[in-house]
């Protein structure tokens, strides 16, 4: 522990705190008001009051640094789960994105019109030729630019692609601003001989010299035996622009974070803000820490790195997500900003029971500060009745002001508490609504990104001179080079579960998963091969509706498709393809990987995400009980926002309160923008569970302020004849003796039951020496048969005001106000009136103009010894 302005807090803290704006505000508060409690201590002594009030001090001190530490480690931990998501988001997405372009380059290495060129006009290269082969050649110049054109026209990650022979010559590449003629690079050397399937290049290379540093994915392309090398094709991925995708996905415009990517020695290679922290600094990072505090530029930063979790094996290049926020802006988000409507009583009760999301420390807090003002209200009540049966007061004028002051403090200090408890559910709720938003976010735009692959695939693999041959003369060896052709690519890109080709009638006549092998021959009648088999170009594709297909067993799914065409100067369509995305595992995945993460990296028990389109119909969730097809019940403004819209809320579902994020899709680059005619939305949501729903009877508003309420509004006033009533609660009923009939208030600690004991007998209690009656009123004062209060009762000791000064205990939930009531404000009850067992002696008229307020019943000392001496004697 560290001591900071006099308060204990815990020493990582200490430098935290002061850059917390409520967690100052409250500081400042609490020691004004320690400051009070000293003088109030002080004039306590003086006065003779009886009232000590160092306890009261102390104890409110040491659960003031309690509160501040609780405070302050939930503000960090907002600051930094906020943090923690946007640097692995940022990570992850790339490397989703670099997963997809590692089977890229391993297909198209294997284009037989790649293969054809390298092997036909790669030697060409290097002798004088005459004319008839310089027209040849620039023909199939002509024609694979052309080719590649197609490719990244889908592909549009790609900024250029690169065809080199063996001795690294460029011989054709799509961006003819680049300089290259011949390459040095040993990619080229690693992509001739590697075992692997790719190689992945990130540094500067002289096949980019204007660049940096470039991300280029190569192979070697071989005969087709793979027995001899051709050449190397290189794919320059658009890494700038992905990570700048990224990053606008991450950073609002208020937003002071700076989202980085680092490489394995902390060097940017990306940066949100490049004026801010530049590509080619050297950052420190720890990632074995939570988060941690650094400098660079002469600035300090709250700063959190996260490695990738990787995806289905893949790792990447290595590389961190690493974010950045300014100490001073750290904690300068506003929580009211997820909280679009007010949080539920009931609500806000689950969320302070749940033990996931308060600490046993932080949910002792309220408990403790309301038994120390319990405590303060019985001293303050007991100093109050003292002043008229045992006046030791110097100056009992005084002494009544100074009592009302210590207990007016002592509302003050409860209520700085309430409201910093009541700040701490704010933040807590508040940050798991921001989690879950931004992590539906998260899950939409990996369902966007992911499916963006899927119509690009789909219109590429129709362009394949295999199948354009095969369909445009389709004999049993065409067939059989479409299957296998079908099979490889399935195995290079396993997200989908069947890959079919049809001819132009829909007739299906080769597929990739065998288990579908029967399916052959069958004309596919379904609406998506129609609308294939009318594409009106090789940028155009459709997709199937989300419902159950025979290709995908009778399981709901998307197929994407796109029509292939002859190869002659016409291009009339021949057939199609679709692929058959392999929904149920990948969506699952998506969903799974988007889910909010604890301090383990492991999401929250309860948590579950599901994507489903705007009539409430479920897609995929991670929640097995609710299945594809079915209706997710939810409030229908979540499925109504806009695209790329972010919504946030507090739902019951199944007998719970969560926390709702939402996030309507939106695309990504071409797919689903203005240019793509296909429209399809989906929502994601991420459920966060904040505790159990139960339906509670609560008593509205505090007692304290209620008690004052009422006080306030019947103090004495003139010169009248006064008497003084000791006020308490039991239920709802307010209830009053006079006060020299009461000795004093204490808590109810050695109260012993005595089995068989009368109902309204509670038990017995030491009492200065003396054994005393414990008695409760329930099921005396009116249809209440039993206690109701969850508040901790006190018991209030009365005189019974016979020979024996008999004594007894009555159970209360509440202490009130001992006001001067005006004589002619007490009126009594008449015995015809009321039952044999009536306690009620009087009644205490409202003021003038009060005649809404409640009255306050007097209990009659006579009636009361009447009814209970007998048992306690």
């Amino acid at each position: 522990m560290a001591t900071y302005e006099g308060i204990d807090v815990d020493q990582e803290l200490v430098e935290l705190i002061r850059m917390m704006g409520k967690a100052e505000e409250y500081r400042e508060r609490l020691q004004a008001l320690q400051s009070v409690w000293d003088s109030l201590t002080l004039l306590g002594h003086l006065s003779g009051t009886a009232t000590d009030m160092s306890d009261t001090r102390t104890a409110f001190q040491e659960l003031s640094g309690g509160l501040l530490n609780q405070l302050a480690r939930a503000t960090l931990k907002k600051a930094t789960l906020a943090m923690k998501s946007k640097a692995r988001v940022a990570v992850d997405i790339m490397v989703r994105n670099l997963f997809e372009r590692t089977a890229d380059i391993g297909f198209l290495a294997m284009d037989d019109d790649v293969r054809e060129y390298l092997a036909k006009f790669a030697p060409l290269r290097s002798r004088v030729v005459g004319e008839e082969e310089r027209l040849e050649l620039e023909r199939y110049d002509a024609a694979l630019l052309a080719r590649f054109r197609e490719y990244v026209q889908k592909y549009s990650v790609y900024a250029n692609i690169i065809l080199l022979d063996v001795g690294g010559n460029a011989l054709l590449q799509l961006d003819w601003h680049n300089p290259v003629r011949n390459s040095k690079d040993a990619l080229i050397a690693e992509s001739l001989s590697t075992a692997q399937a790719y190689v992945e290049t990130f540094r500067h290379s002289d096949l980019l010299p204007n660049e940096s540093n470039s991300l280029i994915y190569s192979y070697r392309v071989t005969t087709a035996d793979g027995k001899n090398n051709l050449g190397v094709l290189c794919l320059c991925f658009r890494f700038a622009n992905e990570a700048e995708r990224i990053f606008a996905n991450l950073v609002e415009e208020k937003d002071w974070s700076v989202v980085t990517l680092l490489d394995r020695r902390g060097t940017v290679i990306a940066s949100s803000d490049a004026f801010h922290v530049p590509v080619g600094a050297a950052v420190k990072f720890q990632l074995e820490k939570d988060w941690c505090v650094t400098r660079f530029a002469g600035r300090q930063y709250l700063a959190v790195t996260r490695a990738t979790q990787g995806y289905q094996g893949y790792m990447g290049p290595g590389w961190y997500g690493h974010v950045m926020l300014p100490l001073e802006h750290a904690f300068d988000q506003e929580d009211g900003r997820f909280l679009e409507a007010a949080v539920p009583e009931n609500a806000l009760a689950a969320v302070m029971g749940n033990p996931r999301l308060f600490s046993d420390a932080l949910r002792d807090i309220p408990c403790h500060a309301a038994k120390i003002q319990r405590a303060l209200n019985r001293s303050v009540w007991n100093g109050n009745v003292s002043q008229k049966s045992d006046n030791k007061a110097l100056n009992p004028a005084f002494s009544k002001i100074l009592l009302w002051e210590i207990s007016n403090t002592g509302l003050k200090t409860q209520d700085v508490f309430d409201q910093s408890i009541s700040n701490l559910h704010q933040t807590v709720v508040s940050s798991i609504l921001q989690d879950s938003q931004f992590q539906a976010a998260l899950a939409i735009d990996i369902m966007d990104r992911n499916l963006y692959e899927r119509a690009n695939d789909c219109r590429w693999w129709a362009l394949s001179p295999v199948f354009r041959r095969a369909l445009s003369n389709p004999d049993a060896d065409a067939l059989r080079e479409v299957a296998k052709t079908l099979v490889h690519i399935n195995g290079l890109y396993t997200v989908y579960d069947n890959l079919v080709v049809f001819d132009r009638t829909g007739r299906a006549l080769a597929v990739s998963n065998p288990k579908y092998q029967d399916i052959c021959g069958q004309v596919l009648n379904e609406e998506w091969v129609r609308r294939a088999l009318s594409l009106g170009n090789s940028q155009s594709y459709t997709v199937s509706n989300f419902v159950p297909s025979p290709l995908y067993q009778d399981r709901y799914s998307y197929i994407y498709a796109a029509a292939i065409r002859e190869q002659s100067a016409a291009q009339s369509i021949v057939g199609g393809i679709g692929i058959v995305f392999d929904s149920a595992p990948q969506f699952a995945a998506m969903l799974n990987d988007a889910l909010p993460r604890d301090e383990s990296g492991a999401a929250p028990a309860g948590c579950f995400g599901v994507f489903a389109d705007r009539e409430h119909r479920i897609i995929a969730s991670t929640q097995n009980e609710l299945k594809p097809g079915m209706q997710l019940e939810l409030e229908d403004s979540y499925f109504r926002i806009a695209n790329g819209a972010k919504k946030s809320g507090i739902a019951v579902f199944n007998g719970h309160y969560y926390a709702v994020g939402a996030c309507m899709s939106n695309g990504y680059r071409e797919y689903k923008d203005k240019s793509d005619s296909y429209r399809n939305d989906v929502i994601a949501l991420v459920f966060s569970p904040l505790g159990e729903c139960k339906q509670e009877d609560r008593r509205g508003g505090s007692s304290a302020s209620r008690t004052r309420l009422q006080g306030t509004e019947i103090k004495a006033t003139g010169d009248s004849a006064c008497m003084e009533i000791a006020t308490f609660y039991v239920d709802s009923h307010w209830l009053g003796i006079p006060t020299d009939h009461v000795v004093e208030s204490i808590d109810i600690k050695g109260l012993t039951r005595v089995p068989g004991s009368a109902d309204n007998q509670l038990g017995y209690i030491m009492f200065r020496d003396k054994l005393i009656s414990v008695v409760g009123l329930w099921g005396m004062l009116g249809k209440e048969d039993k206690r109701r209060s969850s508040n901790e009762p006190q018991i209030v000791v009365l005189r019974m005001g016979d020979a024996n000064d008999t004594m007894i205990g009555v159970m209360v939930d509440e202490l009130g106000e001992i006001p001067e009531i005006p004589l002619e404000r007490i009126e009594k009850v008449s015995p015809m009136l009321s039952s044999g067992n009536a306690l009620a002696g009087s009644l205490v008229k409202p003021a003038a103009g009060k005649t809404s307020r409640e009255m306050i019943v007097v209990l009659s000392q006579e009636r009361l010894r009447q009814k209970f001496t007998n048992v306690g004697a």
